[in-house]
């Protein structure tokens, strides 16, 4: 069974076996969520997935944090309204996020969502 895996390793791109890690840390948390590559839109959702980048943009002349969340089936472009920073949540770090998606230029968005940080 290690050998396999080795290969597996080896052999695979990096983008797949970064969905495979995505896919396994959250198998536990996943109860009662659904996935973001296959996410019903204008519905509200729970999704868990790990926060891989964040910025500060301006929308409508006051700053927003936007925040992009992958769980390996998909990503999510997350946007927190008139908020530089929120406290612990840094790139790698899980999260589970209630709200409303939306289909936004070609990418899942959500506004201002009800959130919760895992460990």
């Amino acid at each position: 069974m290690g050998l396999k895996r080795l290969v597996r390793g080896l052999s695979a791109s990096v983008d797949d076996l970064e969905h495979e890690r995505l896919s396994s840390r959250f198998k536990t948390v996943k109860l009662g969520s659904a996935d973001l590559g296959d996410c019903p839109l204008r519905c509200r959702v729970r999704v868990v997935g790990e926060v891989t980048s964040l910025r500060v943009v301006p929308r409508a002349g006051s700053p927003s944090l936007e925040v992009t969340v992958d769980d390996g089936t998909g990503c999510a472009l997350v946007v927190f309204t008139g908020r530089r920073a929120i406290r612990g949540l840094d790139p790698g770090r899980g999260v589970i996020l209630e709200g409303v998606v939306r289909r936004e230029r070609s990418r899942l968005t959500m506004i201002n969502p009800a959130y919760t940080l895992l460990p």
